[in-house]
Formats: C-alpha cells, sequence, structure tokens
C-alpha cells in the first residue's frame, strides 16, 4: 500500500521555507514538486535536486491555477499527497498610505492563493480519500505590528478561512487533513525582501523610518532556525519525530517568539472576557 506521504507539493520554493523543503524531504525519499514564479530562474538552483519543477505564479487567476496543478497531479502515480502552502511576502506600510491595489496584490498571494489552490486540488483528494493540506501562516495571524497591516490582514484573514475549511473536512475525517503552522521570526530571507509601500503621507515620514529601522535590525538576528522548523513541520504532517503518538491540532506555534506572543494575545483575550462579561451577557433577550 502506498504511503499516504509520497507525494508533496510545495508552493514558493525560491527560498526560506520552500527551499528547506524541497530539500529535505528528498532526502527522506519522498517525491517533490517544486513551484514558484518564474521558475526558470528562481528555482534554477533546485533543478539538480531531483524534484520536478513547475512555474507556478499563487496570485495568478483560477483557471491558470487549475491547470498547472492538473499537470502537477500527473507527475507521479497516486496524485498528490501533501500541499505545503508556503508563498507569500510581506508588505510592509501604514494603512493610510497603503492603496486598494497594493492590498488586493497582498492578499491575492497569501490568502486567495492557498484558498485557490485548494479548491483546485480538494475534488482529487475527496476522490482519493487522502491528503493533507498545510499552510504556513505566521504569528502575525494573531499578532499585529505597525506598518504590518497589509501582511497581519492576510495572515488573520486565512486562519479564519482554513478553520472554517477544517470544520467543513471534519465530515471526511480521518482520510483529508488540515494542518496551520504559525511560526515565529525564523533565519530566512523574509525580513530582506520586504516590499514597502512608495511615501505618500508625509506626516509618516518619521515613523516610516522607524518601522524600517526595526525591520532592518531584524535582519540575521531572527531566533528560529529555519532547518529545524521545517523538520518538525514534516513531522507534524507525518506523525513522526515530536509528533509520534500525539493528537497534533489545526494550529500549532513554532518558535519561542511566536509562541509568546500568541500565548500572551490568547491570556489578554481571556482576561477581557472576565472583565467584560456582565456587560457581554447583558444584551441577551429574556
Amino acid at each position: 500500500m502506498a504511503s499516504p506521504f509520497n507525494t508533496w507539493l510545495v508552493t514558493g520554493c525560491s527560498s526560506g521555507f520552500g527551499e528547506l523543503f524541497v530539500r529535505q524531504l528528498l532526502a527522506l525519499g519522498h517525491n517533490v514538486i517544486a513551484t514558484g514564479r518564474n521558475a526558470d530562474t528562481k528555482l534554477a538552483h533546485l533543478k539538480d535536486t531531483g524534484a520536478s519543477i513547475l512555474n507556478l505564479d499563487v496570485s495568478a487567476p483560477p483557471n491558470e491555477i487549475d491547470a498547472i496543478l492538473t499537470d502537477a497531479w500527473n507527475i507521479y502515480p497516486g496524485g498528490i499527497d501533501v500541499v505545503v502552502n508556503n508563498a507569500g511576502y510581506i508588505l510592509s506600510g501604514a494603512i493610510e498610505e497603503i492603496t486598494p491595489e497594493e492590498m488586493e496584490q497582498v492578499m491575492k498571494t497569501n490568502f486567495h492563493g492557498p484558498l485557490n489552490i485548494t479548491r483546485s486540488l480538494l475534488p482529487k483528494l475527496r476522490a482519493k480519500g487522502t491528503g493533507t493540506l498545510l499552510y504556513i501562516s505566521s504569528q502575525a495571524g494573531w499578532h499585529a505590528d505597525p506598518g504590518a497591516a497589509g501582511y497581519c490582514g492576510s495572515k488573520f484573514a486565512l486562519e479564519g478561512a482554513v478553520e472554517c475549511l477544517a470544520h467543513e473536512l471534519a465530515i471526511f475525517a480521518p482520510g483529508l487533513k488540515v494542518l496551520t503552522i504559525e511560526p515565529g521570526y525564523f533565519r530566512t530571507r523574509a525580513f530582506g525582501n520586504i516590499n514597502h509601500v512608495p511615501p505618500r503621507v508625509p506626516e509618516y515620514a518619521k515613523f516610516n523610518a522607524a518601522v524600517r529601522k526595526v525591520e532592518q535590525g531584524t535582519v540575521g538576528k531572527e531566533p528560529g532556525n529555519a532547518e529545524k522548523g521545517v523538520a518538525i513541520m514534516i513531522d507534524l504532517v507525518k506523525g513522526t519525530g515530536v509528533a509520534a503518538g500525539k493528537q497534533v491540532p489545526l494550529r500549532v506555534p513554532l518558535g519561542s517568539d511566536g509562541w509568546s506572543r500568541i500565548r500572551a494575545k490568547c491570556e489578554g483575550m481571556v482576561n477581557i472576557c472576565d472583565d467584560w462579561e456582565d456587560v457581554a451577557r447583558s444584551t441577551d433577550i429574556k
């Protein structure tokens, strides 16, 4: 009987988590379909690894994604077993300076892209009866930072949609699984590749300078080890290593910084619920 984890499709493989997924999965003997924008150039460093390389822009229209994923499904016998929705980018800028078009573009990549991929592959996964959908979110799906509305907004939205998806796919359990990983700051190229909106409102000049100083000061000082993080993500999907014998939840934070921020957010919300319980209950019809 074929393993339920034979073939993995990974988005955003040009560097960081995506590239590490490709290399670690191949070392474990899995089939890997590595995808990314402008694959001929941006994924050239992966061509000799043994991975199948496909050009895929996750922000493309759904019909284009469907066509590419149909080809991807047929590369290996049995189709695709695990989908790693990793592609994304950070948009930095104050809300007053971000245009609707810029906000929509980050949503196309970080939010609509994973959902379009999901909708494209779900019929095949349901027909097969097994499959895992992995979403690389962020501690930014819980915790907001000034200047990060584009990124945080897309991750908040993704987390909400994926939680709904998990409830919907529960009727197909245990064959179809959903997992969201919430990393803190890991030492990848993410903070060196931030997209900054152009300065548009002079009153934000000092604010933007302060935000960029923080961003630049983070590069090379991120506490998370990306190789360790990816190895644990693979364990969480397969139920091996740190996940052996455990019931893996829908959301798993990774990194001491992300873990502490998420915990603090949850504890703060519990305190608010406690402090405002009487007010909240007072609105009920009696």
